[in-house]
């Protein structure tokens, strides 16, 4: 049923009502009956009844598009001989004494005789329509009467076959009427209105109708029987009777519908059930999808870190944090075997999940019954529960974990191993029992494998990277000691080289009194640059000892370049120092100029005369000559400290100029703060310094104290108590607080993380007071902000704060960690 006020298939007429048949539901069902009897309600006779139903059903029936649905709307009524006469309507019956028929046509004037004038085009005549109706037993034959009311539907009438589904059972197919020009499908209903009267309906639609329309089209034919019934003024006793056939039908329908409905609704919750489960399983495959997925990109991530990573401490933080991820650990621990010095091999260790300092106060694990098949590389422990295990307990002094151990139920360790060696191990605790399955067990054996293979690539590295360093130092000078000046220098392999530079610098004593100062370069990486620099800087110093002007030291150093080393693009610096005049003499063959600060602070670089790089043969070049008073700080420097891929070398040169034009101080912490700030562990290329200052008063020249301590707790308070009565013998016991502060952090540290000997040094120079703490670990202190939880990391931001600059810097074998602080 469709409202009026949408346009095409949604329109009202004839009482304000039209019925898709294409969607003819129980809804359409009891209204079309109710619109159906409203319509005939005054129609005054039995055949105006007839009329009214057929102009009813041609116009109220529409298609899914609002046209009208039925080409042909026809209705018979007929009465027998011996029939009950219609009052409304009288006729007599026919001179053979057979029933009397009618037939009406939507739009027709009025009755005809059944056996009237032949249809129009397009449409089936009377005979064929009797012959349907008879067949399906909805029009009285000769010799019988029909039976109850039915609705049948006659699928393809054209081809004369009904719809066998639709005939009632016990009742014959009609023969083949012949077929109208327009075929469609019939629709057909009728029965007795009452003893002797009959009617039948024929709707001949051309539109897919839905295959239960016979049921729903069941109360329509009552309502049509009782509208019949109701134009004849008949008795209550038949109108009753009528009344309750159509409610019997609608009862009927209504019941079909409501078990179809439970059914749907059974079926609709059935379905539904299964969706649920079907979404909860979808839901479970995603998380598990991610989950795996996470664990692939970890995996993967993992895999290129430690591939990459050449920085043991780095590796090994990272590798144990990666496995303990993916174990699904509360806290893990990577013990690792390095090589000292001397050969003897020592373990470290580190912690993920957890601060270190939880572990700080436990003695490193031995080869106990647990620990054993890890640390000698015979095979993966896994254990629900480790304190049921055989092996746990047996050795003393503990008997198992020591007091205060973070506690462990879930145990697994994972041996690291590569070619037979075993190179540490991976050991991960879990207070609840069972955690730990075979699926962790070799995400874990995976990340093994990984950091062995990354291991021995960094401790190649280290090794390389050691030799080449020592080459280096082997072949660069000690700097002497010269009175009225204070000097240091510095030699960095760049980060990521493993081979040995051509970088050099050199302080070469004169007499009376002077000093020569060297920086140079020879382009090139490895042996042969080594070896070039090795044989340069030997003639440069025999040349300098002839007491040549540096322009002539640079001409005869060209020549041996050329001779040496044709092609080799080698670059210098020299100069000679006179420090009773005062005076620098300075010349430069292609090399970076060096800068100058002087007593007030004004910095400039030495430019005004460059000349070519050595190796062009035998050339003058030329001098500059500048004032190098009390008070001034020159730099000689290569093009590493300045120059990156990511930094144009101007850039560098003028920060360099920032940075000495700012705050001075002690020359040891000047030269790590700029070596910080230019080249941050990631210089591309060698980086050698050589820093000179002249001291204004000599009576302010450095003053140090250097003491040794082993590597235990103990050495925190000595480290301390020197530092206070230090700094009260040389009036300075205001800064004793903050130092001692200062003290406490790194001597801590290097305590932590070294197992050698460490060295504490307190220098003074002029306004600056410098702590020095040397350990032979290379873990370097970060201010790394810690979780609420944790109780590391914060004593470095005291440092930080307390002092007016610190630094790490890399040294032979360890680091030195320094701090400064200002007198004033």
């Amino acid at each position: 049923m469709v409202p009026p006020s949408q346009s095409g298939a949604h329109g009202r007429t004839h009482q304000g009502t039209r019925f898709d048949v294409s969607a003819f539901d129980l809804a359409e069902a009891a209204t079309a009956g109710t619109h159906l009897r409203q319509a005939v309600a005054g129609a005054g006779s039995t055949r105006a009844a007839a009329q009214r139903l057929a102009d009813f059903f041609r116009t109220s029936l529409v298609d899914r598009h609002g046209r009208r649905a039925c080409a042909q709307v026809r209705v018979f009524l007929t009465r027998s001989a011996d029939g009950p006469p219609d009052r409304t309507d009288p006729a007599p019956p026919t001179a053979d004494g057979r029933p009397q028929a009618w037939e009406f046509g939507a739009g027709d004037d009025g009755p005809r005789a059944a056996e009237g004038d032949g249809p129009a085009a397009g449409a089936y005549d009377s005979s064929s329509l009797r012959l349907l109706l008879r067949g399906t037993g909805l029009w009285p034959a000769d010799d019988g009467l029909p039976g109850e009311i039915d609705v049948v539907l006659l699928d393809h009438p054209a081809a004369g076959q009904p719809n066998q589904t639709s005939v009632p059972s016990g009742k014959s197919a009609p023969s083949a009427p012949s077929a109208p020009d327009a075929a469609g499908r019939l629709l057909a209903f009728g029965g007795p209105v009452r003893a002797g009267q009959w009617f039948a309906v024929t709707l001949l639609v051309q539109e897919e109708l839905p295959p239960d329309i016979t049921e729903f089209f069941r109360p329509v034919a009552h309502s049509t029987r009782l509208a019949l019934l109701s134009a004849d003024e008949p008795s209550a006793e038949a109108r009753l009777e009528a009344a309750g056939a159509l409610t019997a039908s609608m009862e009927t329908l209504v019941a079909r519908r409501a078990a179809q409905l439970q059914s749907a609704v059974v079926e609709l919750r059935s379905t539904s059930a299964r969706l649920r489960r079907s979404e909860d399983e979808l839901r479970r495959r995603e998380g598990e999808l991610r989950e795996e997925a996470a664990v692939v990109e970890l995996l993967q991530e993992v895999g290129s870190a430690l591939a990459a990573e050449l920085d043991l401490d780095t590796l090994v933080q990272h590798a144990s944090d990666a496995a303990t991820r993916l174990s699904g650990a509360a806290f893990g621990a990577f013990f690792y075997n390095v090589l000292g010095e001397t050969g003897e091999s020592y373990l470290l260790y580190v912690i993920s999940g957890v601060d270190r300092s939880v572990f700080d106060k436990f003695p490193m694990p031995r080869n106990t019954q647990v620990f054993e098949p890890t640390f000698r590389g015979l095979g993966v422990v896994r254990s629900d529960d480790i304190t049921t295990d055989p092996r746990y307990g047996h050795n003393a002094p503990h008997h198992g974990m020591p007091e205060g151990h973070l506690p462990v139920r879930s145990y697994l360790a994972v041996p690291v191993v590569s070619h037979g060696t075993v190179l540490g191990g991976f050991f991960f605790g879990h207070p609840e029992t069972g955690r730990f399955t075979e699926r962790h067990e070799r995400l874990v054996t995976g990340v093994a494998s990984q950091t062995a293979v990354a291991l021995l690539n960094a401790q190649t590295y280290r090794r390389e990277r050691e030799a080449a360093t020592e080459l280096q130092r082997r072949l660069l000078p000690t700097l002497p000691k010269v009175d009225g000046i204070d000097t240091t220098s510095r030699y960095l392999p760049a980060a990521r080289s493993r081979g040995a530079g051509g970088d050099w610098m050199d302080l070469i004593p004169l007499r009376d009194g002077e000093v020569a100062l060297v920086i140079g370069d020879v382009m090139g990486k490895g042996v042969r640059a080594a070896a070039i620099m090795g044989q340069i800087r030997t003639a440069c110093r025999a040349y300098a000892q002839l007491g040549l002007a540096p322009s002539e030291v640079l001409e005869q150093l060209s020549v041996i370049v050329d001779d040496i080393a044709p092609g080799c693009i080698t670059t210098c610096a020299y100069g000679v120092l006179d420090r009773h005049r005062s005076r620098l003499r300075l010349a430069v063959a292609g090399h970076l100029p060096p800068v100058l600060r002087d007593g007030q602070g004004s910095v400039r670089f030495l430019d005004e005369e460059i000349g070519p790089p050595l190796g062009v043969g035998r050339r003058a070049y030329p001098e500059q000559e500048v004032d190098l008073a009390p008070g001034a700080r020159l730099l000689l420097y290569t093009d590493g400290l300045v120059e990156r891929r990511s930094r144009p070398i101007d850039e560098g040169l003028h920060q360099l100029r920032k940075l000495l034009a700012g705050p001075v101080g002690e020359i040891e912490a000047d030269c790590d703060s700029w070596l910080d700030a230019l080249a941050g562990g990631q210089h591309d290329d060698d980086i050698a310094m050589l820093y000179v200052y002249r001291p204004e008063d000599a009576a302010r020249r450095t003053l140090a104290v250097t003491r040794e301590y082993p590597p235990v707790s103990g050495a925190v308070p000595d480290a301390r108590d020197l530092v206070v009565h230090t700094l009260r013998a040389w009036g300075l016991a205001h800064l004793a607080n903050d130092l001692m502060l200062v003290t406490d952090e790194i001597v801590a540290n290097a305590v932590r993380h070294a197992r050698t000997p460490l060295r504490v040094e307190l220098r003074r120079s002029a306004d600056r007071v410098v702590l020095e703490v040397t350990d032979s670990s290379t873990h370097q202190p970060r201010l790394i902000v810690s979780r609420p939880e944790e109780f590391g990391h914060r004593g470095i931001f005291l440092v930080d704060k307390i002092a007016t600059r610190w630094g790490t810097r890399m040294i032979d074998g360890g680091k030195v960690v320094w701090a400064e602080v200002s007198t004033s």
